[in-house]
This record gives structure tokens, C-alpha cells and sequence, in this order.
């Protein structure tokens, strides 16, 4: 039986990017129990605001136009059609990634083996995630980094493009206080071509690893300019919106490193060649949330482990911006993320705050 639960979770604090302000998270938790196994499988179909083309509205409205087949197609074991199907017709990645979540969920466990062992039997059994510190003063910034340090994060990742002066001197003490973890950037679209270029070579001395966007999204002329003209790696975020944006970064190699965020791909299909396209043009890509609960938080862990480089932090650590999650399980809430010896996803389903549709 398929079942599907809505979610609407606060954060913690408000959310921004590029001027949007979100102070939620929400979507659709799909559940299939089998009666033959007894297994309960699940997936997680989450849009994220700003981001996505989709809407939450639409998704769901699909889900529950489609319940009823999907639910027969995985019974008699032709989901993974019924999802091409509606992958043509629709084209919302969130729907087709939560729906195949849901379909290699129940595969692995049928196998009896962890989702990152179903996908890749050569993953690495561990993945580093990196902190994030929020725009601040300095000393609340320096604060939230020791912090973090302590608990054993070994890259930060530090919000900019607010006021480069003072992002400027945190830098330089974060990195003076700690030289040896990573620190990268992340701009937010809100820099000019030109302010870009001069704020990292001011940036150069304090070995950034990477800085994620920082100029908007749609110009792939500009991008491309900065990371010509920078020494610091430059990192396609926002500018990652779909396969058709991918391919076209890529192309005319706009730039270092791509932003993947498994939620605003597709199917896992279109996550492993979109990132083998990525690979053969030798740039590398990093995995990361979209803000999304534990259950589509798991998911991308698997992925990361079998795509992702093991010296890079993955940005998986954003389970603490939520106020709650739908699941028992901490296992992703730490600095150096470690697979449990658990079939599937690696977790379990609690409903308290969950709403049936």
C-alpha cells in the first residue's frame, strides 16, 4: 500500500537566499508498505523554494492523481516505468527523486543491503560534512567556528556578500585561529563581475577552497569570466538549476566545481550521467542538501558516497536548521557521517507531525 504524508517543519531561523526569505520547510514523505515482505519503504519529494521550478502545490496534486497506479505499478514491480512516465509528462525532478528514492529503498531492502551498498559496492563507508557559519559579527562568527571546530567539523563553510570588509577580517582571524581546516565562501549571487574578481584576490592569501556563486545565476558569461580570472575556485550553485543548465555550464566550463543538489536533479539516472558528463569534462562535483528531512537527507548521503570525492566535504550537516525531522535516527547529524548497518535508507519513520493525504 502507498501511502502519502505531508510536512511543513519551521527552521530554525529564517532561511535566505539571494534577497528570498523562507522560514519553512515542507513536502511529501511517500510510503509503500509491502504486506508480502513486511517491508515499509520510503522517499521524500520536497521543492525547494526559490530554487525549484516546481511547486509544492503541484506535486502533490500529481502524487494524488497517480496514487492509485503507482501504487500498483510497484506492486507488480513496474514503478520504475510508471516514473519514466511521468518524468516525460511532468518534468518535476523533486517528484521524479522522491518517487525513485522510494523505488531504490524498497530494491535495497528486498536485497538485504544498505541503499549506499545496493548503488555503489565500492562506496566509501564514511563522507565529511561541513559546518556553516550565518552572516554575523565578528565574534558571534568566531564563537559559532570554535564550536564547530570542536565538534570535530574540519571545513566551514562562511556566508559573504553583506559587507566585504568585515567578512573580510572574519576570514582572516578564522583562518588565523584555525589554519588548517577548509574554509569556502559562499557569495549568493550578489557580487558584480568586477567586485568578484577583487574580493578574491584580496581572498587569495587566506587558501579558500572554493566560493560558490558569486555572481547571479543566469549569466553563465560572467561566471565564466570570474573563474577565468580568479585563483580561488569558483563553484556553480544556484546557477545548477536543472540537466539543460548542467550541460550548458559545462560546455563552455564556466566553472571549477558543481553545486549538486539531488532534489533539483531528477532520478538517480539523471544524477549519475549528469555527474558523469561533469566528470569527463573534469570538473568536479560536490553533493548537498536541499533542506530537505532525513529521509531525502539519506538518499543524497548514498550518492555523495559513491560520487562524491572523500577528501570534500559533502553539505549534508543541515539536519540542525530544521526545528524537528521525521525520523529517530542521528547518524546524519555529525561531522564525519558513518553509514549504520541498516538495510535501505538506514532509517525509520516516526508520524507525529505527518499529515495523510
Amino acid at each position: 500500500m502507498l501511502k502519502l504524508y505531508t510536512y511543513r517543519i519551521p527552521f530554525n531561523s529564517a532561511f535566505s537566499s539571494a534577497g528570498n526569505v523562507i522560514t519553512h520547510r515542507e513536502g511529501i514523505i511517500l510510503v509503500y508498505q509491502d504486506q508480502d515482505s513486511g517491508i515499509e519503504a520510503y522517499g521524500e519529494a520536497a521543492p525547494l523554494p526559490v530554487f525549484s521550478e516546481e511547486s509544492f502545490e503541484e506535486v502533490k496534486e500529481v502524487l494524488l492523481l497517480n496514487k492509485d497506479h503507482l501504487q500498483e505499478a510497484i506492486k507488480h514491480g513496474n514503478g520504475r516505468e510508471t516514473l519514466r512516465l511521468l518524468n516525460q509528462i511532468h518534468q518535476f525532478p523533486s517528484l521524479s527523486f522522491g518517487i525513485d528514492t522510494l523505488l531504490y529503498d524498497f530494491a535495497a531492502k528486498r536485497s538485504n543491503k544498505s541503499l549506499v551498498q545496493y548503488l555503489f559496492p565500492g562506496y566509501h563507508s564514511s563522507i565529511q560534512a561541513n559546518g556553516t557559519l550565518p552572516h554575523g559579527n565578528k565574534s558571534v562568527t568566531l564563537s559559532k567556528a570554535d564550536a564547530l571546530v570542536g565538534e570535530g567539523f574540519t571545513t566551514l563553510k562562511v556566508k559573504v556578500g553583506r559587507d566585504f570588509d568585515n567578512e573580510l577580517s572574519i576570514l582572516r582571524s578564522l583562518r588565523q585561529k584555525h589554519p588548517d581546516i577548509h574554509i569556502r565562501i559562499d557569495a549568493n549571487q550578489i557580487w558584480t563581475v568586477d567586485e568578484a574578481i577583487a574580493n578574491l584576490t584580496a581572498l587569495e592569501e587566506l587558501d579558500i577552497e572554493y566560493c560558490e556563486q558569486p555572481v547571479g545565476k543566469k549569466n553563465i558569461t560572467d561566471l565564466k569570466k570570474v573563474t577565468e580570472a580568479s585563483s580561488v575556485k569558483i563553484a556553480a550553485d544556484e546557477s545548477v538549476r536543472n540537466k539543460k543548465a548542467i550541460s550548458e555550464l559545462t560546455e563552455v566550463h564556466a566553472a571549477d566545481l558543481f553545486i549538486f543538489k539531488p532534489m533539483l536533479m531528477g532520478t538517480f539516472n539523471d544524477i549519475f550521467v549528469t555527474n558523469e558528463l561533469a566528470d569527463t569534462h573534469t570538473i568536479e562535483t560536490v553533493f548537498t542538501s536541499s533542506l530537505e528531512t532525513s529521509v531525502g537527507r539519506a538518499a543524497v548521503a548514498a550518492i555523495s558516497a559513491g560520487l562524491g570525492k572523500p577528501e570534500r566535504a559533502q553539505g549534508l550537516a543541515t539536519g540542525s536548521f530544521l526545528k524537528y525531522d521525521v525520523v529517530s535516527e542521528n547518524w546524519l547529524n555529525f561531522p564525519v557521517i558513518k553509514f549504520p548497518d541498516k538495510i535501505g535508507l538506514g532509517i525509520s519513520l516516526h508520524y507525529e507531525g505527518l499529515k495523510e493525504l
